[in-house]
């Protein structure tokens, strides 16, 4: 059970201790500290957290009559809501969101119903200022702060029957320092992919057909040309927008690599790196020259070509969130890798036309 100080100070916001809890459950223990409730010791416990899931809270929706608050309800960063908590019903009611990869909560407070027995008025607001402020007249009480730490709201808890008991929120207890991606491992494996040529395909660049119209001399004909064309390789998963994160995240494991098996082709392998960026551009250069001498009225038929690869898969990984009170948790999840590359270019030139079925368009970029 809850302490029981929240009955002898009337409306009181207490500290929340694991080992006062009747149940063990997500909101036992976790990377918050400093925690507290707001209101009685009655009702049924309720837990609404999936921190460990790499999961945060992103909305909260709160109904009321003029005594206390009747019911709550979260809605989570993976786009589901938890179950209602509290009886939905009274005149007052408001929902609150945000979108936690550019916004969190700056302020908490919170009031008992004035006899010690529910939660009384709920009041959040946003660091871009959007507010909830739902719950009875509170004129002449006392206001509880909640210490929003980092502003990452993990969870809630508390009890609740037909209204809420009490209620305490959940914070991630320090800023990030860092995030990283470790143990990655892809679903599938450069030799399934290689087999299947997977997103693998020549690109015709340049196409010429061209004849030496003079009759009586030789003719040295320079098919060439210098093309630019961008290379990304980009790694996204959840985490990173759920917590806010704007840097760069490391990423390290069986890393799949879309890369150069020669001069002119494209394979699958992992790479070599033991850490990566979670986004790299660059660019490659495609260059190609061939001069052919023609004889008067000789024809000849020229192509270029490079390979392109562009990849989409899917991993699963081990997110560590490094804070900067110097205390690390991590979760699983997935994530999604991106990835366009090109070969080097290649050129020839021959007498006879090419095969109908290569007459592929010029690639125009």
């Amino acid at each position: 059970m809850f302490l029981s100080a929240s009955k002898i100070l009337l409306g009181a916001a207490c500290l929340f201790f694991g080992a006062a809890q009747a149940q063990d459950d997500d909101c036992t223990a976790g990377p918050w500290s400093d925690v507290s409730y707001t209101g009685g010791g009655g009702g049924s416990r309720f837990c609404a957290t999936k921190w460990k899931a790499g999961v945060v809270v992103t909305g909260v929706e709160v109904w009321s009559n003029d005594h206390n608050v009747r019911a709550v309800q979260f809605y989570y960063s993976d786009g589901t809501n938890s179950p209602q908590w509290g009886k939905i019903d009274g005149n007052k009611h408001a929902r609150l969101d945000w979108d936690p990869s550019v916004d969190g909560i700056s302020q908490i407070k919170s009031w008992g119903n004035g006899k010690g027995q529910y939660l009384g008025r709920v009041y959040i607001r946003t660091v871009k200022g959007a507010e909830l402020d739902v719950g009875k007249n509170t004129n002449g009480q006392n206001t509880f702060e909640t210490n929003v730490a980092s502003g990452i709201m993990l969870g809630a808890f508390g009890q609740s029957g037909d209204s809420i008991d009490s209620l305490g929120f959940l914070f991630l207890k320090s800023k990030i320092e860092k995030i990283t991606v470790d143990d990655v491992v892809f679903n599938e494996t450069p030799e399934d992919l290689n087999a299947r040529m997977e997103g693998l395909q020549t690109v015709i660049l340049d196409y010429a057909d061209h004849t030496n119209d003079n009759t009586a001399a030789t003719e040295v004909f320079t098919f060439g040309k210098t093309d630019t064309k961008s290379t990304t390789k980009t790694f996204s998963n959840t985490a990173t927008r759920s917590f806010g994160w704007s840097t760069a995240i490391q990423i390290s494991g069986k890393i799949l690599e879309l890369g150069a098996s020669s001069t002119t082709t494209l394979n699958y392998d992992y790479s070599q790196a033991s850490t990566e960026e979670s986004s790299t551009t660059n660019s490659v250069t495609l260059t190609y020259t061939v001069a052919t001498t023609l004889g008067p009225g000789q024809r000849t038929f020229c192509r270029a070509t490079a390979m392109s690869g562009t990849y989409k898969g899917d991993y699963t990984s081990t997110v560590n969130i490094w804070l900067e009170d110097g205390s690390t948790f991590g979760f699983s999840q997935e994530g999604t890798m991106e990835q366009v590359n090109w070969s080097k270019a290649s050129s020839v030139c021959q007498d006879n036309e090419f095969p109908p079925e290569k007459r592929a368009m010029k690639f125009i970029s």
